[in-house]
């Protein structure tokens, strides 16, 4: 799965752009920017799906 449906995902769940640029450690442009298509570093892409999976086990549990 992409970043870009990763962050659609968190968004369609509930999550605000910025809410997820502050749990994984960006800005909200970044996050804006992502959801569009541009790369993330390395780091930002790994916190970006850590966050998709703890958000998708939320989601399975409810």
């Amino acid at each position: 799965m992409s970043i870009q449906q990763m962050l659609a995902n968190l968004i369609e769940w509930g999550y605000s752009q910025k809410s997820i640029a502050e749990k994984v450690g960006t800005s909200q442009p970044n996050i804006h920017r992502a959801l569009k298509g541009s790369k993330v570093s390395y780091t930002i892409g790994k916190a970006i799906e850590n966050l998709h999976r703890v958000a998708l086990e939320a989601q399975s549990a409810a």
